[in-house]
């Protein structure tokens, strides 16, 4: 039996002067961005568009114009009169204060204790670490609720709303959730179309039924190369890698190629299947069905993960499918540390300050929105009922 040392941990000298941290679960969304130029109506060529807004400005607006889908005059029809208007619609993206600071000690006991394993020079990197993992969460919030959590306080106080493209897992085409401007109403139809649903995990017929939806269906932008980029939710993922299951990717090219089936099947990107490059997402969120309500979990900065606590309900995988310039970072602040000093100097507070919020791409009339006046051709939203099996 180990002697264990009266006192805190840092108090006892013999611990080893060297500190490990704890890793990253890794975030797919950090790999592609891109910038919004006031002066091209243009998309970014990437899932995360980025919008400067001036110093102090919690909201900016992008335009967009449709393209003409008029009616044609052919032969002797007059073409006076016939003219068709030209048609915009606007994005309005928003951005709020965002913070986190860490309490520290430049001298005293405690100070001096710390100060062989190396605490306080960890500060820095632990909260861009922290706002890191933040970003994507609000990534994940806009695309499934439209904005990050951060633009629902003051000054922008703003609502979220559901994806205006859900699909789900195990439910035909014809009775998939119908868009309705009405956020009770919507929800409404995915919770209904959801518990009719059979369920089940993502499989290559489901991909075959994605590939149509996302192409012929909802007709979403792809990137500039004519592909979209999918996340698959890693409890969804389990079985698409699986070499032994008829109906997955890595079984499907098994008997044909079996390296490239098995090396593919053990990283984060999956495979193609279709207009479709899939990656695994293990920070994907989840939507638990209650009833007639929805409620999304996410995984937050550090050990902050919610997504798999038993709520009742039904749980779901969400998935996501990004065309071009899918969501909008609008930014007014850049990230920079700050220091609160306080009883003579010997306690130090530094935080971590950025001004910024995500907002999902959705062309509307502002002010005058409708059922069929809103424009997300970038995004889409997959839910899949969780069904894993006994390992």
């Amino acid at each position: 039996m180990a002697l264990r040392l009266i006192g805190t941990p840092l108090e006892q000298q013999d611990w080893d002067n060297t500190l490990r941290r704890e890793s990253l679960t890794r975030d797919i969304y950090q790999d592609f961005s891109g910038t919004f130029s006031d002066d091209k109506q243009a998309l970014p060529n990437g899932i995360i568009a980025q919008k400067k807004l001036t110093p102090g400005s919690t909201k900016g607006t992008q335009g967009i114009i449709l393209n003409l889908s008029g009616e044609e005059t052919v032969g002797r029809e007059e073409q006076l009169g016939r003219s068709e208007d030209q048609e915009t619609k606007e994005l309005d993206v928003f951005s709020n204060d965002v913070s986190h600071a860490v309490n520290t000690e430049r001298y005293g006991l405690d100070a001096h204790s710390k100060e062989a394993y190396g605490i306080l020079e960890l500060v820095q990197p632990q909260i861009s670490l922290y706002h890191k993992e933040l970003k994507g969460k609000y990534i994940r919030e806009a695309f499934l609720e439209r904005y990050s959590s951060n633009l629902l306080v003051a000054p922008t106080s703003l609502t979220q709303r559901w994806n205006e493209n859900i699909i789900i897992k195990g439910v035909t085409f014809v009775a998939q959730p119908e868009y309705d401007s009405d956020n009770t109403t919507y929800e409404t139809q995915i919770t209904a179309a959801a518990t009719a649903g059979s369920g089940g995990q993502w499989d290559v017929t489901f991909l075959n039924a994605l590939n149509h939806w996302i192409t012929a269906i909802k007709k979403i932008e792809p990137m500039d190369n004519e592909r979209y980029i999918v996340t698959v939710p890693s409890r969804q993922s389990m079985f698409l890698k699986d070499p032994g299951a008829a109906n997955s990717i890595a079984g499907l090219f098994k008997d044909s190629n079996v390296e490239t089936a098995a090396t593919n099947a053990y990283k984060w990107y999956l495979g193609s299947y279709g207009v479709m490059d899939l990656y695994e997402d293990p920070r994907s969120a989840v939507v638990n069905v209650n009833g007639s309500s929805l409620t999304s979990f996410y995984k937050g900065p550090g050990r902050q993960d919610d997504r798999y606590t038993a709520v009742g309900g039904t749980d779901y995988d969400v998935g996501m499918v990004h065309g071009k310039g899918g969501a909008v970072e609008a930014m007014h602040e850049i990230m920079h540390f700050e220091e609160e000093i306080q009883n003579f100097s010997k306690l130090v507070s530094v935080g971590g300050f950025v001004g910024y919020g995500m907002n999902r791409t959705v062309f509307d009339d502002i002010g005058a929105e409708s059922d069929t006046s809103e424009i997300n051709q970038n995004s889409a939203v997959i839910l899949a009922r969780t069904s894993l099996a006994a390992v």
